[in-house]
């Protein structure tokens, strides 16, 4: 039997377990409340154009940010010489940046609008991936604290609708879960 003196540590350790048996279980999380929306942004880039401009985005703010001014973002933009000599758009996630590798990209064959779950795994955490029109990357967002407790990344769907290599930028088509534990990619209140 417990005493009254025990009882606050034993509820403790039982949501301690069940957060656990939780994780990555989303039929275990809760319910999603907030739509995936599609939105556009444009990022300038790294390299070649004005430092006040933005060059990358933080998923979980849904903004673009100045990487003179923050380290917060998820991935950025730049052209990056090929092997012809050329230069080619690339997104480039934190890591290869020389921050932490904690935000990652998966280059996709599927086209944005049938993309309806973001996988798991097989997130590149350091290099860059090159992009174009017919592109179609996933993001996964740094991992952050979600309103119960656990820590899970965000994951957005990602394709260039317009790229200026005379301007340097490029404008992307984005689509963000901001549901903590959810990996949905179409409009609407996600179920996994």
């Amino acid at each position: 039997m417990f005493s009254h003196k025990q009882l606050p540590g034993f509820g403790l350790a039982l949501a301690l377990i069940a957060a656990l048996v939780a994780c990555g279980d989303p039929n275990l999380l809760p319910p999603a409340t907030m739509p995936i929306r599609e939105d556009t942004v444009t990022l300038w880039a790294l390299t070649g154009t004005p430092i006040a401009s933005p060059s990358a985005f933080d998923i979980v703010r849904q903004v673009e940010v100045r990487t003179d001014r923050s380290t917060e973002f998820d991935f950025a933009f730049d052209f990056r010489p090929d092997t012809l000599g050329d230069t080619i758009p690339v997104l480039i996630p934190r890591g290869g940046l020389g921050l932490g590798e904690d935000a990652g990209l998966l280059r996709t064959t599927a086209l944005f609008d049938t993309l309806r779950l973001a996988p798991a795994g097989g997130y590149d955490f350091r290099r860059a991936v090159p992009v174009d029109l017919e592109v179609v990357v996933i993001a996964r967002s740094r991992p952050q604290l979600c309103n119960f407790g656990l820590q899970y990344p965000l994951y957005a769907k990602i394709q260039p609708v317009i790229i200026s290599r005379t301007e340097r930028w490029v404008r992307l088509r984005i689509s963000i879960d901001p549901n903590c534990g959810y990996r949905g990619l179409e409009r609407g209140i996600p179920d996994r």
